[in-house]
This record gives structure tokens, C-alpha cells and sequence, in this order.
């Protein structure tokens, strides 16, 4: 199950909160060849200061299994993910995107967590 963990403390309302997660985990299957309900999307607002300031700043941190035929254009994979979540939380947020961390991990298959969910 791939998992999108998003801090910021950007204000929003639920409806822009729901909008944001549906986005991210629609984008997140979609570049990771994952159905979106196999897809883990967190937002925690959250107090934040980056560079002395507290002006708008997002952190998103990615868990997943990279998809095979990925395997030998890692590098390439990993940029076009950043481009498209950095354009989706700029879209949302208007955030700076030198005030923009994300973290990508590449789980291996055998000890990736598990979608416990039954069809």
C-alpha cells in the first residue's frame, strides 16, 4: 500500500482538505500503477517554521513499492513523481517551492506493508 504522509500549515477548510487528499492519492496511483483504493493519503495541519519563518512550508513524505517496469529509470521515475506532487501542492497551496520538502522511500516488496482490505 502506498502511503502519502502531508504536513503543512497552510490553512484550509475540510472541503480543500478532502480535495488535496483525493488529488495526492489519485496522482499517487496513477504514477505508481496502483488501484486508488490500495492508496494511504494523510494530511496533518500542523505548527511549522522553515527558515526562521512560519510562512506557508509543506513536508510530504512517500512510502512505496517501486513498480517494475520502473526498475532501470529509477532516477527518471523519482523526478516525475516530484514534478507532479510538487505542481499538486503548489496548485492547492500556492506554496513557495523552495519551501517544499518531500521524502521518497522505496520500500522492497518483501517487507512493504500489506493492503488488508477484502473485495
Amino acid at each position: 500500500m502506498p502511503i502519502c504522509q502531508l504536513k503543512t500549515n497552510y490553512p484550509m477548510d475540510a472541503a480543500a482538505r478532502e480535495a488535496l487528499l483525493l488529488d495526492t492519492a489519485t496522482t499517487a496511483a496513477e504514477l505508481l500503477n496502483k488501484p486508488l483504493a490500495a492508496v494511504m493519503a494523510m494530511l496533518d495541519p500542523c505548527d511549522m517554521r522553515m527558515n526562521g519563518t512560519d510562512d506557508t512550508v509543506f513536508f510530504a513524505e512517500f512510502r512505496y513499492v517501486l513498480p517494475p517496469e520502473f526498475s532501470k529509470e529509477k532516477q527518471a521515475f523519482l523526478d516525475r513523481f516530484a514534478d507532479r506532487m510538487l505542481a499538486l501542492f503548489r496548485q492547492h497551496t500556492g506554496v513557495d517551492p523552495h519551501r517544499i520538502y518531500m521524502q521518497f522511500t522505496e520500500m522492497a516488496r518483501e517487507s512493504a506493508w500489506k493492503y488488508t482490505g477484502k473485495d
